[in-house]
């Protein structure tokens, strides 16, 4: 296996070409956030692939702050690399990639201003007419990355082979059917006997699904999808389809859910319903509000019942808002259905731009465990004994000057059954364009507390990219100090990173990244390699 990652790695550096493609400066919006996820829409992501980092835009100063880890037409999936969280509303700037061509030869004819009008009007007519007709457009990308584990412990080395594909057709053959498709094939030493007994051990698919569009405002779909209005559902495997009115819109799915197992197909996850929403946009002010109600069950057995509601806000100067709950309708107790009202989820994030240089963010969040009655009906009391979790998190952060900021955020985590609550505080100081050269460093604290555990983490990064950005390389130190409550020995660890990534040639780019940490008996060593190519 060495040999063929050496090998590996001297066949990506031979394929190294010149690019001919430039970057530009594009602009996106924040649309949902998820507890793992931020979703960003731009008018097109063409010239946008997987592994890109977007930036945030505080007083004309661009600071990396997501990595784009899934693609749509419009879209992208992000996650945060930033020590603050993002905003519904909140806009952010992506580097497109654009082709470079060679000026066409001007060619000057002999016209008089009559005829030039007539053609121009001519021309202006055929590119209306075209724009009211559906053009077959084709986007995606495929990737092979590898992570390889390597340690002078009698742990045994690990090797992960992921194969992706991101597929998507708009207006096949010009007509309003369109398709979409992302799937991962994940191949591991060891596990090749548990793919061969089920397949969906190692693929999964996230999205393939069917569109047909009637005009801009209906849709039906057919597949596997997650829909954006109601996506703390989840993916859907059925039929879903969405009717407009001016800006309210109606919707409703029947279907089933990705099994509980492997994220396969599972027909006795049967599941339906229907949401309700309204849109409201004028002068770059936005709102949204949506609820749905939610049947769900396990072999046509009321498994779950919930209402959902999903409300994002920028009316006013300077504040966005995001607020969304879930409450459940439904429980069975002792072989007896009842009808009833149990807030599961509550989460509020608020943003208020203060000052211009200061912006200040706060979240708030209380969860339980979701009940599935007739799934988890062997182990009910488990789950009915479930606390509540509150959690709360302030951040503050401050653009000194042009190019130096700074921040910090402190989070508060309780549940009862802790016999401490969990604490964390996290400040940054960030200087870029060091040397007057892209080149930018971060320098971070983290204090940890939690029910069983003490912890500080010290981080320095330095980040430099080439002027054209097709080149971008950083490296990373950390010390990890870890006192675990009742144990006699302190967990210290010296955790070094560098990561490398560049265009290799037209929509190809190789990223790697090498990480080690050590303590004085025992060294680790983390290598991930991942070549893309769009289409």
């Amino acid at each position: 296996m060495r040999l063929q990652f050496v090998i590996f790695l001297v066949i990506i550096t031979c394929l190294t070409s010149k690019a001919q493609s430039s970057l530009e400066n594009v602009e996106g919006l924040v649309t949902f956030l998820s507890s793992q996820n931020t979703y960003v829409k731009f008018k097109t992501t063409e010239g946008i692939i997987i592994g890109d980092t977007l930036y945030s835009n505080a007083s004309g100063i661009l600071s990396p702050y997501l990595v784009v880890k899934n693609i749509s037409s419009t879209s992208v999936v992000c996650v945060n690399i930033s020590s603050r969280k993002p905003v519904v509303n909140e806009k952010i700037i992506g580097k497109r990639r654009i082709e470079s061509k060679k000026p066409d030869k001007l060619i000057v004819l002999k016209t008089d201003s009559s005829n030039f009008i007539k053609d121009t009007a001519s021309i202006i007519r055929t590119e209306m007419k075209s724009d009211n007709i559906q053009k077959q457009s084709v986007s995606g990308r495929i990737a092979v990355s590898n992570f390889s584990n390597f340690s002078n412990t009698p742990a045994n080395e690990s090797f992960v082979t992921n194969y992706s594909l991101l597929f998507n057709v708009k207006n096949i053959r010009n007509s309003k059917l369109s398709f979409e498709s992302n799937l991962l094939y994940r191949q591991e030493n060891g596990e090749w006997s548990r793919v061969r007994k089920n397949v969906f051990n190692a693929l999964k698919i996230y999205n393939f699904s069917f569109k047909y569009e009637f005009d801009k405002k209906s849709f039906i779909s057919i597949g596997r999808k997650i829909n954006q209005n109601i996506s703390n559902i989840g993916a859907i495997d059925g039929l879903q389809g969405e009717k407009a009115f001016k800006n309210i819109f109606i919707g409703g799915f029947l279907g089933s859910r990705p099994s509980y197992y492997d994220y396969g197909l599972d027909m006795r996850l049967f599941q339906f319903g229907a949401y309700l929403g309204h849109r409201f946009q004028a002068r770059g002010k936005s709102m949204l509000n949506s609820m749905a109600i939610v049947e769900q069950t396990n072999n046509l057995i009321t498994d779950r019942r919930f209402f959902y509601f999903q409300h994002t806000n920028s009316l006013i100067k300077n504040i966005s808002l995001f607020y969304t709950l879930e409450l459940d309708l439904y429980k069975r107790l002792n072989g007896i259905a009842q009808n009833t009202f149990s807030l599961t989820n509550n989460y509020l994030s608020l943003r208020y731009r203060m000052f211009k240089k200061i912006t200040l963010s706060a979240t708030y969040d209380s969860r339980k465990n979701v009940i599935y009655y007739e799934t988890y009906k062997d182990y009910i009391s488990a789950y009915l004994a479930s606390e509540i979790r509150q959690g709360y998190s302030l951040q503050l952060n401050y653009n000194i000057s042009r190019y130096l900021f700074t921040g910090v955020k402190a989070g508060y985590r309780l549940q009862k059954s802790d016999t401490r609550p969990t604490k964390n505080l996290y400040s940054f100081v960030t200087l870029s364009n060091l040397l007057n050269q892209s080149i930018s460093t971060t320098l971070s604290a983290t204090l940890l507390e939690t029910f069983y555990l003490n912890g500080t983490i010290l981080n320095f990064r330095i980040n430099k990219s080439n002027k054209t950005g097709k080149v971008n390389y950083s490296f990373g130190y950390s010390f990890v100090n870890y006192k675990i409550i009742n144990a006699e020995l302190p967990l210290r660890q010296n955790v070094i990173d560098m990561s490398f990534s560049m265009e290799l040639g037209k929509k190809i780019s190789l990223s790697t990244n090498l990480e080690t940490d050590f303590e004085r008996a025992n060294k680790f060593l983390r290598v991930f390699l991942q070549l893309r190519k769009r289409f």
